[in-house]
């Protein structure tokens, strides 16, 4: 199968992009890392690998499923990582909330795509440690539970 290593900027960032052969959609993706299936218009289609899951901005991007603990990567048992490289889109709690297990806490979006990032534990928010429009690493803290 060809690969196809390519240098694409997003926004002010530049990322690492391998494409498999597009001899059909949904073609793999690779950025910086992590694996993604994208639909191509025009391309003749294969049942998809995987089932679509999360939310997307655009139709025909398809999510990878989340990680089996939960939506987010976590470090110390109290801090919120994020599980991808991206752009914080939103916040949805603030310093002394009360959230549970599962909850949605931010959404992050990379290429188009929207990750629900949610807790793994209940919990009283102790810092939200970005703002909206942040640009984030895989692994950067996002928010701090007591």
């Amino acid at each position: 199968m060809a690969v196809t290593t390519l240098r694409i900027k997003v926004g002010e960032n530049w990322y690492n992009v391998e494409v498999s052969e597009l001899a059909h959609s949904p073609v793999e993706v690779t950025v910086e890392g992590e694996v993604f299936l994208v639909e191509v218009e025009g391309l003749p289609t294969t049942p998809p690998a995987r089932p679509r899951r999360g939310r997307t901005q655009t139709p025909g991007i398809m999510v990878p499923p989340p990680p089996t603990r939960s939506s987010a990567a976590v470090g110390p048992e109290n801090v919120i990582t994020s599980p991808l490289s991206g752009r914080v889109i939103s916040i949805l709690v603030r310093p002394a909330d009360q959230v549970t297990a599962g909850q949605e806490v931010c959404v992050v979006e990379a290429m188009k795509m929207e990750q629900s990032i949610r807790t793994t534990r209940d919990g009283v928010v102790k810092e939200v440690l970005v703002q909206p429009m942040d640009t984030v690493r895989t692994n950067d803290p996002l928010i701090e539970l007591e």
